[in-house]
């Protein structure tokens, strides 16, 4: 049994066919196929299903979880062992929400450079639903988002907590003349919101069905940071709160609406003691931007 044949085999079931397997691993059809017959023989029980697409045994499935750990004990070897000489390379993936991204990147990027300067790092910016999902599927190592409850395969360490907050680029709003304003009071203007699927959008609209009230019209906008420059006429942005402003945009304060969403660390439960040195450093790095 080789390691190779067990990437072959955890990225058959992950893409779902083996030409898309043979594909990203850069193989012919017919090596992925030879590895798959040469690792059930040794087995003694089939991996798939015979067909068009590659569905799991019974035995598959349940094997499939213990090679995700053997792989990552191997990569978690081998990266020890490159720390040793010196020589650490690879690609670290890390997801961020956008209210974050702006103020860590950076920092990273600093340190790697200073001290990795072999490790490639590559930055997903998205919401916590996106980036929930691509830690499931193994397309990031951690991110800093919100606390996904979706996946029982994640766990979470709360480092901040993310408000939100309500913006107009009219000085002439109607809102602004008043000193105090209430949550109904919006609802019948234009808004402007993060998608459905986002943290901070499902929180404000579960505030809402609490309060048995809803939005008129709503307009949403799956970039973030672009929210602030969507705003027309009587229009109202919901942001969370670090989002970038213009000196046109003018927060407006409502009362008793201050749901704190906490925002962390988010990664797979599976692979949380197989991070590398140079992975633990950069979550230190990540810990340390909150407390300041």
């Amino acid at each position: 049994m080789e390691v190779k044949e067990l990437i072959s085999f955890k990225t058959i079931a992950e893409e779902g066919t083996f030409s898309q397997a043979a594909k990203k691993l850069n193989y012919a059809q017919s090596t992925i196929t030879t590895q798959i017959k040469k690792l059930e023989k040794e087995l003694g029980f089939l991996l798939f299903e015979r067909g068009w697409d590659a569905r799991l045994t019974n035995e598959g499935a349940l094997f499939l979880e213990e090679v995700e750990y053997l792989l990552m004990h191997w990569e978690y070897s081998v990266n020890q062992a490159q720390r040793i000489s010196k020589e650490e390379v690879g690609t670290i993936r890390i997801g961020l929400i956008e209210s974050v991204a702006q103020e860590i990147i950076p920092s990273i990027l600093s340190y790697l450079n200073k001290e990795k300067p072999y490790i490639q790092c590559d930055f997903v910016v998205g919401n916590t639903t996106l980036l929930s999902q691509m830690i499931d599927q193994n397309k990031l190592d951690f991110a800093i988002c919100g606390n996904s409850k979706s996946s029982s395969n994640v766990k979470f360490e709360p480092l901040s907590v993310e408000k939100i907050q309500f913006i107009v680029n009219n000085p002439k709003h109607p809102l602004l003349c008043k000193k105090i304003i209430e949550i109904h009071e919006i609802i019948d203007y234009p808004i402007v919101i993060g998608e459905k699927s986002c943290y901070y959008t499902r929180t404000v609209n579960a505030f809402l069905t609490e309060n048995n009230l809803s939005f008129k019209r709503v307009y949403n906008c799956s970039a973030v940071h672009l929210i602030p420059q969507l705003l027309f006429e009587e229009a109202i942005g919901i942001i969370p709160f670090g989002t970038s402003l213009g000196h046109e945009h003018i927060p407006i304060e409502v009362k008793e609406f201050d749901p704190k969403m906490p925002i962390g660390i988010l990664i797979s439960s599976k692979k949380g003691d197989y991070l590398s040195d140079t992975k633990q450093q950069i979550m230190k790095i990540i810990e340390s931007s909150f407390l300041e």
